[in-house]
């Protein structure tokens, strides 16, 4: 659906402003207040804490208060300046030109999409040269893109692997050419892992390798893509997801790993998580941070395994941050549940990265793609209040995909169109959306 010109935006102006100048007095006036959470407009400092623990401070805190408003009672009120609107859409509607999302966010964090192979013609890399500082391979970077079967045979060593990164390599050099950083996704995954790499000989078929040379095979794996990454590509990487989708919590285990088609649990057992992050830390460059990836992040009962799990990496030293994927719909998960997510990873200590960004939606009507964009700029709010109130140390944002007609969530006779650019890579009013447009209303 592509955005039509229009003149007229005073009306819907107006009505961001207002919107705008209510949340910042309802700010203000919940200030000393010991409630957790703002009703009005769903954001609050820290949306999670129990409140009793505070309740010396929140009575000192309370006092001074007060003796503040007695010392100032005479004094002029100081008018705050107003806050510089964003009307990037009126601007496109009348120019053609759009912000940079990279250039907007610079200070708060990356910028990401992810592309696959197909996607690196001129006129897309162009765009994405344009608009993002973050790159993410879409299946290039996986395990079975990576190893090399030929290779490894060729070896003569059952506990050492070869690998070949020339599907990734268009990607790598494009992000060298414009000063563009990686993600790295996925070392450690259940899924797009060959059945080979777990049996004797590396053959088809056949009998599984014993838990050591399983994990000799890993380390081996983990080794040779960090320091063929590192060694001639340095400084370009700087997050892996170390390991993907681990915790399924419906799979009846205790401690929610997963148990089904999982391979890496079949041979080496449920320790395979922490021995992929000792072997990551072992050979990461210092820099580089260290992400456990996975979706329904805010999933209450699979929250409980993700923390018991990443607490006990934590105490080893072993991981740096959570990736949320956040692929979403409309109206899951509610905003609070958002909210209640970061604020609580941020609680542990944990850097955040977003970082397979969509929205499920098959209605491309104006009415429909706008509100998409509402549901967007709702969870860019969240995202931008949780750095600036809660101090959440919220690094990347990447987008799962370019443009509708790419989209994974696509089907035979039910095209999909959850990103910011249409098939024909026209910004839509999701982009606008997410670059917080005022004229974008907020969808809680």
């Amino acid at each position: 659906m592509k955005i039509i010109p229009k003149r007229n935006y005073l009306f819907l102006l107006c009505m961001c402003l207002v919107l705008m100048f209510t949340l910042m007095a309802c700010g203000k006036s919940k200030k000393n207040d010991n409630t957790v959470v703002d009703s009005n407009n769903a954001l609050n400092d820290e949306s999670n804490n129990d409140v009793n623990d505070n309740d010396n401070d929140d009575v000192d805190g309370d006092e001074k208060s007060n003796d503040a408003v007695e010392e100032t009672d005479s004094e002029e009120p100081i008018e705050e300046p107003e806050k510089e609107p964003n009307l990037f859409l009126e601007k496109y509607q009348e120019t053609g030109e759009l912000p940079s999302l990279a250039e907007l966010y610079k200070d708060k964090f990356y910028v990401g999409v992810a592309l696959a192979q197909i996607d690196f013609s001129k006129v897309k890399k162009d765009l994405v040269a344009s608009q993002f500082n973050s790159l993410t391979c879409e299946n290039e970077m996986k395990p079975d893109a990576v190893l090399d079967r030929n290779a490894t045979i060729a070896l003569g060593d059952e506990e050492s692997v070869a690998i070949n990164m020339n599907r990734a390599l268009p990607a790598i050099l494009f992000a060298e050419e414009n000063g563009i950083k990686i993600r790295y996704h996925t070392l450690v995954w259940h899924a797009q892992t060959p059945d080979w790499f777990f049996n004797v000989g590396f053959k088809d078929g056949g009998e599984r390798v014993t838990r050591d040379v399983m994990i000799a095979r890993m380390e081996s794996f983990i080794r040779e893509v960090m320091e063929y990454m590192n060694t001639n590509h340095p400084g370009l990487i700087y997050a892996w997801d170390v390991v993907n989708e681990a915790i399924s919590p419906g799979d009846g285990r205790e401690d929610g790993i997963r148990v089904t088609d999982n391979r890496w649990f079949e041979v080496v057992g449920p320790d395979y998580v922490e021995l992929a992050f000792t072997f990551a830390r072992k050979y990461a460059a210092e820099d580089q941070k260290l992400f456990y990836n996975d979706y329904q992040t805010y999933n209450k009962s699979k929250m409980f395994y993700l923390i018991k799990m990443i607490e006990d990496l934590q105490e080893k030293g072993l991981i740096d941050g959570i990736g949320m994927q956040d692929h979403m719909d409309l109206t899951t998960p509610g905003i609070l549940d958002y909210q209640y997510t970061i604020n609580k990873y941020t609680d542990m200590g944990l850097e955040i990265q977003v970082t397979e960004l969509d929205i499920n939606t098959t209605d491309n009507s104006e009415e429909g793609q706008k509100k998409l964009a509402s549901r967007y700029k709702a969870i860019m709010t969240i995202i931008l209040n949780c750095i600036e109130r809660n101090d959440s140390k919220i690094t990347s944002i990447t987008l799962w995909g370019l443009s509708d007609n790419r989209s994974w969530l696509n089907q035979p006779g039910t095209p999909n169109y959850p990103l910011l650019f249409d098939k024909d890579l026209n910004p839509k009013y999701s982009y606008f959306g997410m670059a917080m447009d005022d004229s974008i209303s907020i969808a809680y």
